[in-house]
Parts: structure tokens; C-alpha cells; sequence
């Protein structure tokens, strides 16, 4: 065996920091030093001795200040997530916030693959030419379910993945605050009615339990989750029949190549064709979930698709009505009326 050879490959060393104290290392003093000699370098180097603040010269200010700089490193190494060291996590940081908080149109497609949003079609078109659409799964309550029951529900999805499902799929969850102050906001209404304020004890019974409310749903961290099923479709995968022989013969290399070119669709069949595709998918993935017990399934429209994928990339709620504004459905030059 070679010191080469790609198989074998043995690291040099596994966890073998000197550790001072504890689990921290050498490295992580050096990052819990860092900032008291970045301090002492800029006010020995860069700052006057001359320079005063408020009557006292400031390097007289290069203990205090170091001392708060020592203390600032420690607690940063302490707070480093126990998966990584504390080197790469400052590396990290350095990198967030020197990185660009905005991007442009075509900087931020390399990260998205967000080509087109197809209003029309519910689709959305990504920059590897492939169609998607998602598919909001509602599934039913089992938080009394009984073991018999989750395992029919288990069963029942078990078979929509082997019968409904003969093309690949992402599964897809989130989670959106639960809206408390809407919910809340008929019963603060009802303080405001005549029977409610000659009525003490009603009174403060809806407040009672408004306050009781807010503080149960903050202390269970109480969110909604929603689930996604994402459903593509390629330009590959509509060139030829599933068990067409000239799908068979586009396997082979070099005559593959040949096939291909010669049976290539044009781009508006082919998109036609794609669109047409997607459709079917998402009727097969609604009817087989639709087919379990208590759980519905609906085709999102692309406003909301887009607003969900906005939401992704940027962790801020959309505003709905924002996104229909943007969704051109018509051509910005048109020809005369």
C-alpha cells in the first residue's frame, strides 16, 4: 500500500489538542485572547499618546479596555457551539458579516435555481429547465390517535409510496408562528360590549383567560407546521415514451447522442408537453393522499409557491398581495391595440 492511495486514507491525528483545562484547547486561548491584543496593538500603534478623553489620555484607558476585550473573547468561546472550534467559528462570523446581505438578479439565481414563476400554470420554472409544483398535504389529527391507528396512517402512506409515487419527489416541512393576536382579537372585542362592562366577573374572566392564553402558547413555543410535496418535471423525462425503443436506444453512448438530436422536441412542444406532465403528477400525488384517512391534499398556486420559496431564502414573512403585483401576466411591450 501507498501513502497515495485514495482508499486507505488514515488522518494523522484524532482530537489531539493539548487540551489546558477542560475540553478547551491552545487554539481556543488563542481566539479568547484575540481581541485584547487587537486592542493593545491599535492603541500602542495606531492611537497618539497625545489623544484625551474626557482630561485622560487614552492609552492610561489600555488595562480597563483590554480587560473588557479578554472578558469579550471568553465569552465568546464559551458560547461556541459544541459542534465545531472555536477558530472556525470565528472564521464563520467574519464571513457572515463581510459577506454581501443583497444580491443581484443573476447572483442570487446560482443560489435559488429560480428561473420563471408560471402563473398560469401553477408552475415554477428552475435554471436547469425543469417544472415544479408543490402539493400542500393537510394530514390528519393523531394526537389521540391510538397505535392501531398510527399504524393504519403508516401503512396507508407506505402504499401511496409505492403506487402513486413512480417519480422522484421532495418532501417538504416548515413552520409559521401561530397568529395569537388574531385569535385573541374576539375577545379583546368583547370587552368593548355593553354586557361585558356592567359584568365584572365577565370581564375578568376574558381577561384571565387572555392572559392565560399568550402565556401557555409562548411557554409551549406553539407553531404551525405546514408540508409540501415537491414535484418536478424534466425536459428528459417528456422527450421519449417511458418504454419507447427509441427511449432505450437514448441509453446508449454515442447512438444515445444521435437519438436524441433527431427526436428532440421543439421548445413549445416541449414545454407544452412538460406543463402537461407536471398536471398529471400532482392529480396522481393529490388522489393517492387523499386516498389516507382524514388527510387532504390541494395544488398550490404560484403566487403562494413563490411567496413560500421567498420565505426560505430570505426567513421573512411575504405579504401575498405583494407577489401578485410582481408576477408580470402580460408582456411589458406590446404591439398596437
Amino acid at each position: 500500500m501507498t501513502d497515495h492511495d485514495s482508499t486507505k486514507r488514515i488522518p494523522k491525528s484524532l482530537g489531539t489538542d493539548a487540551k489546558l483545562f477542560g475540553t478547551y484547547t491552545l487554539s481556543d486561548l488563542a481566539v479568547a485572547l484575540l481581541p485584547a491584543v487587537a486592542v493593545v496593538l491599535v492603541l500602542q500603534i495606531f492611537v497618539p499618546s497625545t489623544v484625551r478623553v474626557a482630561g485622560f489620555r487614552l492609552q492610561t484607558l489600555t488595562m480597563p479596555l483590554v480587560g473588557v476585550a479578554v472578558v469579550s473573547g471568553i465569552l465568546f468561546v464559551y458560547l461556541t457551539p459544541s459542534y465545531t472550534t472555536s477558530i472556525d467559528w470565528f472564521e464563520t462570523f467574519l464571513g457572515f458579516h463581510r459577506a454581501s446581505s443583497s444580491l443581484t438578479h443573476e447572483e442570487a439565481k446560482r443560489y435559488t435555481q429560480l428561473e420563471c414563476v408560471h402563473a398560469e400554470e401553477d408552475a415554477i420554472e428552475r435554471t436547469d429547465g425543469a417544472f415544479v409544483a408543490l402539493v400542500q398535504v393537510s394530514p390528519p389529527t393523531m394526537a389521540l390517535a391510538t397505535d392501531e391507528q398510527w399504524t393504519r396512517t403508516a401503512e396507508a402512506f407506505r402504499d401511496f409510496c409505492n403506487t402513486a409515487v413512480q417519480f422522484p419527489v421532495q418532501l417538504y416541512s416548515t413552520t409559521q408562528p401561530f397568529p395569537v393576536e388574531d385569535y385573541l382579537a374576539q375577545y379583546d372585542d368583547r370587552l368593548d360590549d355593553p354586557d361585558v362592562k356592567h359584568n365584572p366577573r365577565l370581564r375578568a374572566l376574558i381577561e384571565d383567560y387572555v392572559a392565560w392564553y399568550k402565556t401557555d402558547l409562548t411557554e409551549r413555543r406553539m407553531t404551525i407546521r405546514d408540508h409540501y410535496v415537491v414535484v418536478p418535471v424534466t425536459p428528459e423525462e417528456v422527450h421519449f415514451e417511458r418504454e419507447s425503443l427509441a427511449r432505450k436506444l437514448a441509453a446508449i453512448p454515442l447512438l444515445g447522442l444521435l437519438v436524441r438530436v433527431r427526436y428532440a422536441p421543439r421548445r413549445e412542444e416541449q414545454r407544452a408537453a412538460m406543463f402537461e406532465a407536471l398536471d398529471e403528477r400532482v392529480r396522481q400525488i393529490e388522489a393517492g393522499l387523499r386516498e389516507i384517512d382524514g388527510c387532504s391534499a390541494r395544488h398550490v398556486k404560484a403566487t403562494a409557491a413563490a411567496d413560500l420559496l421567498a420565505e426560505y431564502w430570505t426567513g421573512q414573512p411575504r405579504d401575498s398581495s405583494e407577489t401578485e403585483r410582481m408576477l408580470r401576466r402580460a408582456p411589458l411591450v406590446r404591439g398596437p391595440a
